[in-house]
């Protein structure tokens, strides 16, 4: 069975091109909150999970991921939801930066399964994720800080490979930080700028 190939008429094509223009012109309307609100979740997260390594409470560890989500997630979802409310016009690129980061979730958490059903170290994949997903966006909204935050995530996957086990929450929270926070602040600084 062949799919067909959707043809846009003059004014489809017109609007798309219109709405390319505007995501350069409003980065999708990203200021940053969502680098701003994973990247010290995470990295408060790597620390927290670090002290408890090097201190004895190596068994309880992994606390500080499990409760990261219970803050982030309702935080991430209501912070969407009003920006949502204010917005009136559907712009087709804002939808695949959603898309983008929908799957960057999805593949976090199977990733996450896999290995702690493995026994696998997690964090040198979960950096590739977080490292393609922000490079990505980097792309889709046309700012490179963040297009070198996903090649800092990247250079701090590959470091793992040099580092012990106990160590790579350490390079997690320096990577977070180059990588999520220093755009993100960036990018809340842009969008503040445009907006005064």
């Amino acid at each position: 069975m062949q799919q067909e190939e959707k043809t846009l008429n003059p004014q489809e094509s017109l609007r798309l091109i219109r709405e390319t223009i505007d995501l350069a012109k409003r980065g999708v309307g990203e200021n940053g909150f969502q680098f701003l609100w994973w990247g010290w979740l995470v990295v408060v997260a790597c620390l927290a999970e670090y002290y408890m390594l090097v201190n004895g409470y190596g068994e309880r560890a992994h606390l500080a991921w499990m409760v990261m989500p219970l803050i982030g997630a309702p935080g991430s979802l209501i912070y969407e939801w009003r920006r949502d409310q204010k917005q009136q016009e559907k712009n087709i690129v804002r939808e695949l930066y959603g898309y983008l980061w929908l799957g960057f979730g999805i593949s976090l958490v199977l990733t996450l399964v896999i290995s702690v059903l493995r026994q696998i170290p997690p964090v040198p994949m979960v950096l590739v994720l977080a490292g393609f997903a922000t490079f990505m966006s980097g792309i889709l909204i046309r700012f490179r800080p963040l297009v070198f935050g996903g090649l800092t995530l990247w250079a701090g996957a590959a470091l793992c490979l040099f580092v012990a086990v106990r160590e790579h929450s350490l390079v997690e929270a320096g990577a977070v930080v180059l990588g999520y926070l220093l755009p993100g602040y960036w990018l809340n600084h842009k969008a503040r700028k445009h907006h005064v």
